[in-house]
């Protein structure tokens, strides 16, 4: 393993190499939680505090974020324009982040099952002043991502989920913050991190971040999006163009991309932001034991992965790292009421029937 003031300048090294305007509130906590390794049968368990990430608004997203918001200040881009369903925790995100930096933010939104955080969440946009674009399926988001992007020097494009190359840096860098806090000893060095996965950006960086720190730690990834929606194929290519990236910039590990990562399809369930009942006892289960609040679409499904393994021995004599992508942060207070008939159908149809 990497020495702590390595790990530090490869992190300055790669912070100064891209654009980059430090958002998130860094370094996020590890904490130590006795009874979830009882749980685990582990030798102890640890979660990463990335959803207090930010100081009003906190996730996974800030790391990657810091990245990509700077490319758009840079290229003197007016806002950002990014997707997701319509209660997306990335396009939240986004329009906190890019509202901190002065820049507008608009959302091309497309209907996902109803859960209880969407409407808090479209609440939460009318206080920030983000633009959402309601798009029925894929052919009607590409032709309104056509049409804006035909704005010259309006709108920098944000990926789903930030997961480009250069956003994945954020999370090259949450790796390498890990290290520096083992070697502090903040925590052990973990054998497993577990994490949800989506568009696969923070599992692509840990995985490249954990291989320059020189740690053994395997990462096992709950996928939580069908592979129509985020193919294996392409998340190998986001990873080769990561390694591309960051050629010349650190000295990048012999070992394979994606080695150290198993990605596991059995805890999706039915589709994306369908609930299941694994995700909902190990969401209370967290919330009682460890007082950590997860959600079902991404971060549940996690847990769930975690606590399946232990149950069934894995984690025998084993440091074990639940990685917090899910924001912990409490909406202010005063979010402004939604009125339902003003809203598009693909919106309306996203929120719990009244």
């Amino acid at each position: 393993m990497i020495s702590a003031s390595r790990a530090r300048a490869y992190r300055e090294a790669i912070r100064q190499g891209f654009p980059w305007r430090a958002i998130a509130a860094t370094p996020t906590p590890v904490d130590r939680h006795d009874s979830l390794a009882g749980e685990l049968g582990a030798r102890s368990a640890w979660i990463k505090r990335d959803d207090i990430s930010g100081v009003k608004h906190g996730g996974n997203k800030l790391r990657k974020l810091e990245f990509l918001l700077a490319d758009a200040l840079e290229g003197g881009y007016r806002g950002v324009l990014t997707y997701g369903a319509v209660g997306s925790n990335h396009i939240l995100s986004t329009a906190h982040a890019a509202r901190s930096l002065g820049l507008e933010c608009c959302g091309i939104v497309r209907p996902q099952p109803p859960t209880p955080y969407v409407e808090e969440t479209l609440r939460y946009h009318l206080l920030l002043g983000t633009r959402l674009v309601a798009a029925a399926d894929r052919e009607a988001t590409a032709r309104e991502r056509k049409r804006l992007l035909a704005e010259e020097g309006a709108w920098y494009e944000v990926p789903l989920g930030g997961s480009s190359a250069l956003g994945c840096l954020g999370y090259v860098c949450g790796a390498l913050e890990l290290a520096g806090q083992v070697k502090a000893g903040k925590c052990p060095a973990p054998d497993l991190i577990y994490l949800p996965c989506g568009s696969s950006g923070s599992t692509l960086g840990l995985d490249l971040g954990l291989s320059l720190s020189g740690l053994s730690t395997r990462i096992v990834t709950a996928r939580v999006v069908s592979d129509n929606m985020t193919s294996m194929s392409r998340i190998g290519s986001l990873a080769e163009q990561l390694r591309q990236l960051l050629d010349g910039v650190c000295p990048l590990p012999e070992d394979e991309p994606l080695s150290r990562v198993e990605f596991r399809t059995e805890f999706l369930g039915p589709g994306y932001a369908l609930p299941t009942d694994e995700a909902r006892a190990a969401i209370e289960f967290m919330k009682q034991q460890t007082n950590t609040h997860l959600e079902y679409t991404y971060s549940g499904k996690g847990a769930a992965a975690m606590l399946s393994d232990g149950r069934k021995g894995r984690h025998k004599d084993r440091n074990v790292l639940f990685w917090n992508t899910y924001n912990s942060r409490p909406a202010p207070a005063d979010l402004p009421p939604l009125v339902r008939a003003e809203l598009p159908e693909v919106v309306r149809a996203s929120l719990p029937a009244v």
